[in-house]
């Protein structure tokens, strides 16, 4: 598993889920890239992930009070993603996405933090920092294949 996924399962793993907006305005200072760009970008992991069942999707929908109330996605995977391409950036708001934990992602997670922890390395290095260590200062992906959703 990459950095980047490793950073995004994290993100999710309290099983509150995650509003795309912290992805996007991070991945856009740590890139340099507009926010077309930076959208198709998270566009692409949000859809990388759901293919592989790794992150779910969500979001606050309001009930008959108009209170917020949280719905967990259902139908086909690309029912969800179409689902997130109308929602994502709509409005001037990033927050009506959520990308969610599932078993896999979440089993996935636990496992590569353990791996981490018997090869010496701090399992909880970069989590809560949002792409650090992914890109350089310049914008260029540090790793091969590191801006991508790897297994």
């Amino acid at each position: 598993m990459n950095q980047l996924t490793y950073q995004l399962l994290a993100d999710v793993a309290d099983g509150l889920g995650t509003d795309l907006h912290g992805w996007h305005t991070t991945l856009a200072s740590r890139t340099g890239e507009d926010d077309a760009t930076t959208r198709s970008r998270v566009l692409g992991y949000i859809r990388a992930s759901v293919e592989q069942d790794i992150m779910g999707l969500g979001s606050l929908e309001p009930d008959e009070d108009g209170r917020g109330r949280w719905s967990n996605w259902e139908g086909s995977v690309t029912e969800r993603l179409e689902r997130a391409h109308e929602r994502y950036g709509t409005t001037g708001t990033l927050w009506n996405v959520f990308a969610t934990d599932t078993p896999r992602g979440m089993a996935l997670y636990e496992a590569e933090r353990v791996r981490r922890r018997a090869a010496g390395l701090d399992p909880d290095a970069h989590v809560g920092h949002y792409f650090e260590g992914i890109w350089d200062a310049d914008g260029n992906v540090v790793e091969p294949h590191g801006d991508e959703i790897v297994v």
